[in-house]
């Protein structure tokens, strides 16, 4: 599937001056300057010879070029001399200056009387269309811009990328209640936002591709946006982005942020994740050196530099999990233990409340044996023991060890120890004075 690239980031104004609106830059040369560049094919059929600072014209190839100028009827001629072309914006600047347009060389009214646009279209796509790409794109380019606004272009085939140079005089008509036409030559009225001059970038490609033309909808590689020149005085001469703007996104090394961990991390976990991370900081930085050795030699690498910030990103989240995994445990941990003496405090009240049940019961006893002349406490007492010895002969190893433990605490006096409440069958006869 191929491209499409559109720019309309250079205005010429009034005086001579022009300006970039992607690189804040200006110079003079007006119209005359631009055409000079555009029309290079035309000057040298004359005899004239322009020297271009721009490194990627190949001179063997300019005579292969072609430019084209609106007449005064409206139809599309080759020029014959660059005064061709000037004489065509230079037409339309005057209908609009006879039907009121307000036009200015000064200051900050200087008007802006020309706005080329560049569009460039894939080789292949080129070939598929040879006979019609050119035309197909005037056409949409009139639709879009109003025919009469469209005055001259030139098609470059000596450079690396063929592409369109399209002089566009922003003139906006208008008809009074009278039916009187109205002009203004305002740029605004056909670029009022980034977002609008990205709106018809799109549509320019949805056209082309009813047309039959492949083309991707969405914007193309950046390393193939880059158009422009060098002058003879070294003054970049901006036609789509700038040389920064291309190092800034093709330069998609990762800065990730890795927040502060509480937990240890193995030592060989923390030099694998720093080893990654000077690797793809390498591979980065190789790929920017390497970014002009092609397309396909870029991809790879891109490739490579994706693959190593899944693998960092797969690291950190092992991390970030094993730490979540850790709170998570210490959580359950203190929520178990305060379970644990939340159970052993209601245990000791209920341990509490029966001894002093037993005690009563114990008296009781007494009352009756004393009463009734019969030994009910020592039938009770012998039962009890019987019980007792069953149950300390079922008693865990584990059980015997808390006893066990509970008694060493006892004579140390420890009492911050919660009691775990397992029952000493040997002294809890006597704890409900009872004798063995």
């Amino acid at each position: 599937m191929g491209y499409l690239s559109f720019d309309a980031s250079v205005k010429i104004h009034m005086s001579g001056r022009y300006t970039s609106t992607k690189t804040s830059e200006s110079g003079f040369g007006g119209i005359n300057g631009y055409i000079r560049h555009i029309d290079r094919a035309t000057d040298r059929k004359n005899g004239c010879e322009v020297n271009h600072s721009n490194p990627d014209i190949d001179a063997s190839l300019t005579l292969n070029n072609e430019s084209y100028y609106r007449d005064s009827n409206g139809v599309w001629k080759q020029t014959n001399q660059s005064k061709d072309m000037v004489d065509s914006v230079n037409r339309r600047i005057d209908f609009a200056r006879k039907h009121k347009a307000r036009i200015s060389n000064k200051g900050k009214n200087d008007t802006v009387i020309a706005r080329p646009l560049i569009v460039q279209l894939d080789s292949e796509e080129i070939e598929r269309h040879k006979d019609t790409w050119m035309w197909d794109v005037m056409n949409l380019i009139e639709q879009d811009f109003g025919k009469d606004n469209i005055v001259g272009f030139s098609v470059h085939r000596d450079e690396t990328n063929v592409h369109l140079h399209i002089l566009f005089v922003p003139c906006h008509e208008s008809k009074n209640k009278n039916g009187e036409i109205k002009c203004t030559l305002s740029q605004t009225k056909f670029f009022k936002s980034p977002r609008q001059l990205a709106g018809i970038h799109k549509q320019l490609r949805k056209e082309l591709c009813n047309m039959g033309y492949d083309i991707e909808l969405e914007n193309k590689p950046i390393e193939e946006q880059l158009a422009g020149y060098e002058d003879k005085n070294g003054v970049w001469h901006q036609q789509g982005l700038t040389t920064d703007q291309l190092k800034e996104l093709s330069n998609r090394a990762l800065n990730l942020q890795i927040g502060e961990l509480d937990m240890k991390l193995r030592q060989a976990e923390m030099d694998k994740l720093e080893q990654a991370m000077k690797q793809m900081q390498e591979a980065a930085k190789t790929k920017q050196e390497e970014l002009e050795k092609g397309q396909e030699e870029l991809v790879s690498q891109q490739t490579v530099l994706e693959n190593q910030k899944a693998s960092v990103q797969a690291q950190m989240q092992a991390l970030i999990n094993e730490k979540v995994a850790v709170e998570q445990m210490k959580k359950e941990a203190e929520e178990m233990l305060s379970q644990a003496v939340e159970t052993a405090t209601v245990c000791d009240q209920i341990l509490n409340d029966e001894k002093n049940l037993n005690g009563k019961f114990l008296e009781f006893l007494d009352k009756e044996s004393e009463r009734t002349q019969k030994p009910f406490r020592k039938l009770v007492e012998s039962l009890y023991k019987k019980f007792q010895k069953e149950r300390r002969d079922n008693l865990s190893s584990w059980s015997l060890e808390m006893l066990r433990l509970r008694e060493e605490r006892k004579k140390n006096g420890n009492t911050t120890i919660p009691d775990l409440n397992i029952i000493d069958v040997d002294s809890s006869l006597t704890d409900y004075g009872l004798t063995m």
